[in-house]
């Protein structure tokens, strides 16, 4: 019987984002007569670690280390990628996955030197990414480049963010393939169902989930907000925003300035933000940039009403061109509080929607397809390494 194919999934740590979700799920689901999955973090934290199975194993570069007395730029990139090599050569892995350009940054080059195929995971729109990568993101984006066309596949997990990498990094089409990220609707039910704190009656509740930063836009929902309740006295409105980031002090000192503090909220990092999703009056989307949101479908799961900003990739994808949700211009704090305002005059219409929406997610996003694909790429890079070595 030929050993399962060992597959090292890299990703920067299990903190509660789309991308941790999506790998807990990968690390669960795949079949160990064909696969031994083990994962690779530069950070071993984050509340989802106590989802990984088992059986596999856990490997983390700062865990055990410290920070180098003397740094110089490139020093600590050198020796992540040092130390991911080392890993897979000693654990015999046969391919590495990794999710974000960040963590492609590393596994690239640590898959050359080990000697290893790569399939990187392109979760974000290109140009959302790029402005993420600090320093030198003229050298980093010729890495990337590189690092795509030397892969043994790309992965997209969108058909429009498909087409963006390919354009951005100018890729060959046959080497991107779309892999859509999956929900699992029986896993929603169950955290959805959790003891959560209850929303205050009378009031109309909005949600938005995702890192407090730019791209996700909440800066926007915080001003449409301010259009309804200073201006259109809408003043049973009250957005919840879950998570955190590194603009979380300037949002907050924004909504103070406002004059928002008791219809903004902010609910910080939820390891189980569903049940929050789910008492809902609707969920909210304001993103500038996005690749194939995962909150947006799990709130579809939850039946909740969803309103999304029709960013280059992603809500419009999921959404259907507006079937099964409500999509605004990006950027426009006007277009969004029109939105939220229909909601709230008129929340049964918003809602003949959901039940539509949750068999749409149920039925072109569950994980059976998307993980039939990953299982094929992984035994044909695996197959091509075999071949090659003869």
């Amino acid at each position: 019987m030929q050993n399962p194919t060992r597959v090292l999934c890299v990703i920067g740590s299990m903190h509660g984002g789309g991308s941790e979700r999506q790998t807990v799920g990968l690390l669960t689901r795949l079949d160990r007569n064909r696969f031994q999955p083990l994962l690779y973090t530069f950070y071993r934290e984050g509340p989802l670690l106590d989802e990984i199975p088992e059986d596999v194993p856990i490997f983390s570069f700062w865990e055990n280390r410290r920070t180098p007395r003397w740094y110089w730029p490139g020093r600590i990139h050198r020796m992540q990628v040092r130390h991911l090599a080392g890993v897979a050569r000693n654990e015999r892995v046969d391919l590495i996955l990794d999710r974000t350009i960040h963590t492609t940054l590393i596994a690239a080059p640590a898959s050359w030197r080990a000697g290893l195929p790569e399939i990187p995971v392109i979760v974000s729109h290109p140009q959302s990414d790029l402005r993420t990568v600090g320093r030198f993101a003229g050298a980093k984006r010729r890495l990337l480049r590189h690092a795509y066309r030397r892969a043994a596949r790309v992965v997209a997990v969108s058909s429009d963010l498909r087409h963006e990498a390919i354009r951005c990094y100018d890729l060959p089409e046959q080497q991107v393939v779309v892999v859509r990220n999956w929900i699992d609707p029986r896993r929603i039910d169950r955290l959805a169902a959790e003891a959560a704190p209850a929303f205050s009656s009378g009031l109309f509740h909005v949600i938005q989930v995702g890192r407090l930063q730019r791209e996700k836009g909440q800066r926007i929902l915080i001003e449409a907000v301010e259009e309804l309740v200073l201006r259109r006295k809408r003043t049973a409105l009250v957005a919840h925003l879950v998570g955190g980031g590194r603009d979380e002090r300037l949002l907050k000192q924004l909504v103070a300035q406002r004059g928002l503090e008791r219809h903004v909220r902010f609910l910080g990092r939820q390891a189980n933000p569903l049940p929050l999703i789910r008492q809902a009056d609707l969920f909210c989307l304001p993103s500038l940039f996005e690749g194939m949101p995962n909150a947006l479908l799990e709130a579809m799961a939850c039946r909740t009403p969803v309103l999304a900003a029709d960013c280059p990739t992603g809500p419009r994808e999921i959404l259907d061109g507006g079937r099964f949700g409500c999509l605004v211009p990006p950027a426009d704090p006007a277009a969004l509080a029109d939105a939220i305002e229909d909601a709230m005059l008129n929340h049964g219409r918003w809602r003949e929607r959901v039940e539509a929406a949750r068999r749409h997610v149920e039925e072109q996003y569950g994980p059976e397809q998307s993980l039939a694909l990953l299982e094929s790429l992984f035994q044909e890079a695996a197959a091509s390494r075999l071949a090659r070595n003869g």
